[in-house]
């Protein structure tokens, strides 16, 4: 990772919808396929944001199938669930739901159930995948309380060598642990000197995995199938657009609440998630005014959960969420600044067969100024702000809900030497009502006076750089106040204040065939004073010190290897009533092998958890009784892999 600082049927209605409008204007449509194609400039600016971005190489060499798989060497970041279906991310303790977490730049929101994880992401697919750790700069958009994640596909010019106007990709993989596989097939090109387009269609088939000490972890296999395509193209030698649509199914006979042992109170059934997202994206770079460098994006993108003939019938939960970006980058001098507007409605509903059917729609509209001032060689200032009008309408209570407010920040980077770099900076972020969890539509409302979260994060680092060795460390406070969460079995409402505190520090040195890097977290999250818990369900959870270890080694020009360890220290500081979590230690290995010329062909072997370690990842619901208990983490898995360009 690199450190900065059966088949259903294809798009609804809905999407055609918004192909439709995104159509009907092309000046607006053209935007991200500017940002791609003129990316250097702005990608630099997003990623002075982000705390750690994971590369798609990072992706191929852990031979990635999972969330887990994706944040498995960042400390910060952690994964628990144990079946891919459960899994849940937590960024310094905090649930993803407290982030704003966008597929190139379409936000997901919402939250399907809280017994599992409400995200769906392959992969395969991604470029890069950048990592904002609290609140932060205004562009991170609305609500993101805890920070945000930002997942980027992959462009036709990514996999086209230089000179190659048509190719194409196949790739297979083997996992032992779960007798599993995965296929994918991609076909890419430039149909002009100025259009390239790629389709990618992926399939994995995992049966249930075993722990460490040989025990399969019934109803935890899935089957996934992802289709992605994407257009872009020059319009003008100003004017770039880019399109993408994606289609994810998971289909598996998974536990009712997947992240839960099986129990009397917790049966198999047959359940389904599909997420469909459709983006647009058009940029406009004036070549004769360094002020107007325009974007715009439009997405629609629905998620839906559906639980099959269960012990009351069927119940499916869906969201849709369409909106917009469109900002305007600007340069005076040595003033940078980005400016716009941004907008997102979510519409969720569920059909249960107890209760009927509900409704909840909800809205943010935000403006925002965020702008970055090399005032001296040495010193860089950054200040912004963004203004978020939150509506919701609760269809269970009738009430209607709205809120809004300021989310200023204040940043700095000093050089004070050639070789050592201060920064600092304190952002506050607000999230006002929100659309709640799909499954509860039909029995939790809001309480009257629900007020709007407030999100405070204050950072203080430095980086060290001396040659090939890299030395960086952070301390780190957040306070969000007026947290919203249950106050009793049918009211949400506000439950307090969050406060969590904590420090990261990462050392690296590179050789010339051989790179080895450490890197720590601790985050200690309490509410009201209390350790949160497993069971501070779209809040977060409480997580050890968190150590990753990594080394990497180029022992020929066609063979690489490498070794990855994480641990976790065991966790004493836990809520009255739960157990500690033990300490653990696992191991993971891998080599690949490129046996003609070039990356023709690439043979891969990887094996997680080498040493067989039985454990419960701290991220992953524990033990609060019979039925409220979690699984133990995969045992041993070996991993064998091999692609093959055209």
């Amino acid at each position: 990772m690199i450190y900065h600082t059966p088949c259903k049927a294809w798009p609804r209605n809905p999407l055609w919808l918004a192909i439709v409008l995104v159509g009907a204007s092309p000046a607006a449509l053209a935007q991200q396929a500017a940002q791609e194609l003129d990316t250097l400039e702005i990608t630099a600016e997003r990623t002075t944001q982000a705390d750690a971005i994971v590369t798609a190489e990072e992706l191929e060499r852990r031979q990635a199938t999972n969330l887990q798989d994706i944040f498995a060497e960042l400390p910060d970041v952690a994964v628990g669930g144990g079946a891919p279906a459960a899994q849940k991310v937590y960024v310094r303790g905090l649930e993803d739901t407290m982030l704003n977490v966008t597929v190139d730049g379409a936000t997901q929101s919402g939250y399907l159930f809280h017994h599992q994880g409400r995200l769906v992401v392959e992969p395969e697919l991604l470029k890069q995948v950048d990592v904002v750790a609290g609140a932060g700069e205004a562009t991170n958009g609305p609500g993101a309380l805890g920070g945000a994640i930002r997942f980027v596909t992959k462009d036709p010019e990514d996999l086209l060598r230089p000179g190659q106007n048509v190719g194409a990709l196949l790739k297979g993989g083997y996992f032992s642990n779960t007798d599993g596989y995965k296929a994918s097939g991609s076909l890419y090109g430039r149909l002009t000197d100025n259009w390239s387009a790629l389709a990618t269609l992926t399939q994995t088939d995992h049966g249930d995995y075993k722990d460490a000490e040989g025990n399969s972890q019934p109803y935890t296999g899935s089957e996934r199938f992802t289709g992605f395509a994407k257009l872009m193209g020059q319009l003008t030698d100003e004017q770039r657009l880019r399109l993408s649509y994606e289609r994810t199914e998971d289909e598996a006979h998974r536990l009712h609440r997947p992240h839960w042992r099986p129990s009397v109170r917790n049966a198999p059934i047959d359940q389904e998630v599909i997420r469909e997202t459709l983006t647009g994206n058009y940029g406009f770079t004036s070549d004769a005014n360094d002020w107007l460098d325009l974007d715009l994006t439009l997405y629609h993108t629905e998620a839906s959960l559906e639980h099959i003939d269960g012990p009351f019938g069927d119940y499916i939960g869906a969201m849709q969420s369409h909106g917009g970006d469109l900002r305007n980058h600007s340069r005076v001098g040595d003033l940078s600044l980005t400016y716009g507007v941004d907008y997102r409605k979510d519409e969720a509903s569920l059909r249960s067969p107890l209760h009927g059917a509900y409704r909840e729609e909800g809205s943010v509209v935000g403006l925002y100024l965020q702008n970055h001032y090399q005032l001296t060689d040495r010193l860089r200032l950054s200040a912004g702000a963004r203004h978020d009008w939150f509506e919701l309408d609760e269809e269970l209570s009738g009430n209607t809900f709205s809120d809004s407010g300021w989310s200023p920040n204040l940043g700095l980077r000093f050089d004070a030497t050639e070789q050592l770099t201060l920064h600092g900076g304190w952002a506050r972020a607000i999230r006002g009502p929100q659309v709640k969890e799909l499954f509860v539509l039909d029995w939790h409302s809001n309480a009257e006076d629900l007020t709007k979260e407030v999100a405070d994060n204050v950072e203080l680092g430095a980086t060290y750089r001396h040659g090939n060795l890299y030395l960086a460390a952070e301390v780190f406070e957040t306070r969000i106040d007026d947290v919203v969460g249950q106050i009793d079995g049918r009211t949400l409402g506000n439950i307090g204040e969050l406060k969590t505190r904590g420090f990261n520090a990462r050392i690296g040195y590179d050789w010339d065939r051989l790179d080895a890097s450490l890197a720590y977290s601790r985050a200690r999250p309490e509410l009201n004073g209390e350790p949160l818990s497993d069971d501070d369900m779209a809040i977060g959870t409480s997580i050890g010190d968190t150590w990753v270890a990594n080394v990497n080694f180029q022992a020929t020009p066609t063979i690489d290897l490498g070794w990855t360890g994480r641990f976790a220290e065991r966790l004493t500081n836990v809520a009255d009533g739960y157990p500690e979590k033990p300490g653990y230690g696992v191991n993971d290995i891998h080599a690949s092998w490129r046996p003609l010329a070039g990356d023709q062909l690439t043979l891969s072997l990887r094996v997680n958890n080498v040493f067989d370690k039985q454990y419960f990842d701290h991220a992953s619901y524990g033990d609060a009784g019979d039925v409220a208990h979690g699984l133990p983490d995969p045992g041993r898995d070996v991993r064998l892999g091999a692609s093959y360009r055209f």
